[in-house]
């Protein structure tokens, strides 16, 4: 049923005098989770954004992290999009993946990254868009790459993992970042057993609430403590990426 219906019926049962029935108020709670977790998904990597811009640093951070990050995001959105799931379900993931180019974009400038990895990252991820837009990957060809997702998803936190414990140090990672992100997987979890998601988008977020809370335990444990500020060129852009 739509949000509509769902809402139609649990006011009908609130007007009788009756709590609307486990079949229409599980869902709707659902979906509501899921659209809340949507809009708070608009905020989400601000804060992390906003910390690289003051400190025109991308000290800390690791490009191959949130290049993986970036390609999950795409295969997570291609998956809701291509079997039909409600948008409620998986509607963060563009939104996410937009905020996440934005501050990609910010660690090669900063980083001073070098053109051609550059120029192989926008054109791997433009070629992906094309092919979802153009309905060229169907449900099987997607699903497959949906679990193959769950590695991705897995590789692009280790490194960053990796670094924060080799360092002792997170640099410029906001809290607030990954601490939504960890509440918003485990209400993931209950949004897509309630959504039909499947077994793979289920893993995806169980994996995902271990990386994300693992990364709030290591800003609470390290902070930016033992940071070495990178050397520095004109306009305040490092030398090395990470």
């Amino acid at each position: 049923m739509d949000t509509t219906t769902l809402l139609k019926l649990s006011f009908a049962a609130l007007k009788s005098g009756a709590m609307p029935p486990p079949k229409v108020l599980k869902p709707l709670i659902s979906k509501m989770m899921g659209y809340g977790i949507i809009a708070g998904s608009t905020l989400v990597k601000v804060p992390q954004i906003a910390n690289v811009v003051r400190a025109r640093s991308a000290e800390g951070l690791s490009a191959a992290s949130f290049e993986l990050e970036s390609w999950g995001l795409l295969v997570h959105a291609a998956y809701g999009w291509v079997n039909g799931l409600p948008f409620s379900s998986y509607g963060e993931a563009g939104i996410l993946l937009a905020q996440n180019l934005l501050l990609l974009a910010l660690l090669y400038r900063f980083s001073r990254a070098p053109a051609g990895r550059v120029a192989a990252v926008a054109a791997l991820l433009m070629g992906a868009l094309f092919a979802v837009a153009s309905g060229r990957l169907n449900r099987a060809s997607v699903g497959a790459l949906y679990d193959v997702n769950n590695f991705v998803m897995l590789a692009a936190r280790v490194p960053q993992i990796a670094k924060n414990f080799t360092s002792k140090s997170t640099g410029q990672l906001s809290i607030v970042t990954f601490g939504v992100n960890t509440a918003g997987c485990v209400a993931r979890l209950f949004t897509t057993a309630q959504d039909g998601g499947g077994p793979a988008m289920m893993r995806s977020y169980a994996l995902s609430l271990l990386m994300n809370a693992t990364l709030v335990a290591q800003i609470l444990i390290y902070g930016n403590k033992g940071a070495v500020k990178a050397p520095a060129t004109k306009g305040g852009r490092t030398k090395k990426l990470a």
